[in-house]
């Protein structure tokens, strides 16, 4: 218990580190600077330190948030008991928390360094943290906070385990497929590509577990 305490607490302070950093970097960061971003046209944004801040904090918390929810879903959750595995929900907290950190360390280097964010980069982080979530997909339990809560998955288990895991498949070879071709495609095609990716790792798992239900009823 106390080596649990020690390592949810760890996990916390790096969730909210991003925060550090800003502060630690604070002097070195213009009061207005220029957010830099290239999809298909350049997208520039003028930004105070003050707006960063605000974002950074609601960052972190965000992720320091979403890790202790899925640490504790049992106390907050009627579908998880003592019984539901809760290893599934515990490694995709972390694995979303600790993404989120990275993602925001890199975005203040940005601002420091003025660096332009461009497609390939945005598009590999987007499919790496698609990849992650689709790894753990298959081994979630029916619960109302994470996963493809459809009224007919949620009642349903064996229909919530049979779309959970085409949807698990299907996530991890889409996060897989993006990052490979990030830098590979030019920028014209990424950003259909990402679009094409999201339509069918969230509609073919909805139309599936529908026809599962429709099935049942007959």
């Amino acid at each position: 218990m106390k080596k649990q305490f020690i390592i949810n607490a760890l996990v916390v302070l790096i969730a909210l580190s991003p925060i550090a950093y800003l502060l630690i970097s604070w002097d070195s960061i213009p009061e207005s600077f220029t957010t830099k971003i290239e999809l298909k046209k350049r997208f520039e944004e003028i930004q105070t330190r003050q707006e960063l801040l605000v974002a950074t904090l609601s960052l972190a918390l965000t992720g320091a948030v979403l890790y202790i929810l899925m640490r504790n879903l049992k106390r907050l959750d009627p579908k998880v008991n003592d019984a539901t595995p809760k290893t599934a929900f515990h490694k995709l907290g972390l694995t979303i928390t600790l993404l989120l950190v990275i993602l925001y360390y890199f975005f203040i280097s940005s601002v420091k360094n003025e660096w332009i964010i461009n497609t390939p980069v945005l598009m590999s982080f987007i499919g790496l943290l698609i990849s992650m979530v689709g790894n753990y997909m298959n081994n979630i339990k029916p619960n109302y906070f994470a996963g493809i809560r459809l009224p007919w998955t949620l009642n349903d288990p064996e229909n919530w385990r049979r779309t959970h895991s085409l949807a698990g498949k299907l996530w991890f070879a889409g996060g897989i497929l993006l990052i490979l071709t990030s830098f590979l495609l030019p920028e014209y095609v990424l950003i259909p590509l990402i679009v094409t990716v999201f339509m069918v790792i969230v509609i073919i798992p909805g139309i599936y577990s529908y026809r599962i239900y429709r099935r049942k009823l007959q």
